[in-house]
């Protein structure tokens, strides 16, 4: 029997954001849910950030500061966890900011369907200048659907649901690795990591509000930032093992794998510069694995069918394609 009143942790990896940070620890202060713990990692900032941090957690015993070295966003996550004692667990990122029912939504209807997550399909993104109106009471909030963990796989895979960890609770003993879950040393690690524990749970609780978080696009933000090799190395090692499991896991949803694994290598490409050889070939070997698939699967988002088609036709042309997307602003 579930507790009605669970501790809910929540992480906050925090890495040079002082111009965002008391923001999103003041919308996590305003939960109207409050039994939380709120644990906020400084992964090495260099900036104000520590000290804003400090500051929270002198005014309300609920949070708590953790200073470590820099080791990157999954680091954080992954220490955040360590120190967190909550049967439940949300990852809130730090430039950006929730509703103040966030976790009470997610968590009425994590009790109420009986799930071990709880998700929406996305945040509601909003530019790095401007606000975002959120929802501020539960009457706004939509009735959650529960669906079967492989229909929610699918929805992920062909991107009609986004892997973002923030846009979840999920239940520590339920889908929770004992070691840490996020991959250390790489990029794409909610690609890497969401649909691992979205494979532990039996069905997910889909709230249909995006206005219960918002989620800041920053030019600044890792995956926005100039290329550099270890973006390679990512979507290479992620979507191997992605493709891996899921053939594994769902025979049938091969295919689906296939287009969410060329999407991600798809978008690095572009982003390679054009003297950078070695680095185009290793990710269009990656390609070439899956273009066929994806240009024959009517269910492939239409971007990711026109990409494959093209790149049947030859590395030319897709390089062409892709330098167009890269100029119009539309990898993703």
């Amino acid at each position: 029997m579930r507790e009605k009143n669970p501790l809910v942790s929540v992480v906050v990896p925090v890495y040079n954001v002082e111009p965002y940070v008391a923001e999103c620890l003041d919308s996590v202060l305003a939960q109207t849910y409050r039994n939380i713990e709120v644990v906020v990692v400084d992964d090495g900032s260099t900036d104000g950030s520590p000290a804003i941090c400090d500051q929270f957690a002198n005014k309300d015993h609920r949070f708590k500061v953790v200073h470590k070295t820099n080791g990157g966003l999954s680091s954080a996550r992954n220490a955040g966890l360590a120190e967190s004692r909550g049967e439940w667990i949300a990852f809130v990122d730090s430039d950006d900011y929730v509703s103040p029912v966030f976790v009470e939504a997610l968590l009425s209807a994590a009790l109420s369907m009986n799930c071990e997550i709880a998700a929406i399909p996305m945040g509601r993104v909003f530019s790095e200048k401007g606000p975002c109106d959120l929802v501020r009471s539960l009457v706004e909030v939509p009735v959650a659907t529960p669906l079967q963990t492989r229909d929610v796989q699918r929805l992920m895979l062909y991107q009609a649901l986004d892997t973002g960890a923030p846009w979840g609770l999920y239940s520590r003993h339920g889908v929770l690795p004992e070691d840490s879950p996020f991959p250390e040393g790489l990029y794409y690690e909610d690609l890497a990591t969401v649909y691992k524990m979205v494979a532990r749970a039996e069905h997910v609780a889909l709230v249909d509000c995006p206005s219960l978080y918002a989620y800041r696009w920053r030019k600044a933000s890792i995956i926005r930032q100039n290329y550099r090799p270890i973006k390679a190395d990512s979507s290479i090692v992620v979507s191997r093992q992605l493709y891996a499991d899921i053939c594994a896991w769902y025979p049938d949803l091969a295919d689906a794998a296939a287009s969410r694994c060329f999407s991600v290598n798809r978008m690095v490409y572009a982003q390679v510069p054009a003297d950078q050889h070695a680095e185009r070939a290793r990710l269009w070997a990656e390609l070439v694995k899956y273009r066929r698939v994806v240009a024959a699967d009517p269910c492939a988002r239409k971007r990711e069918r026109l990409a494959a088609t093209i790149a049947c036709l030859g590395e030319g042309p897709f390089r062409a394609f892709c330098a167009a997307c890269r100029r119009a602003g539309l990898l993703r």
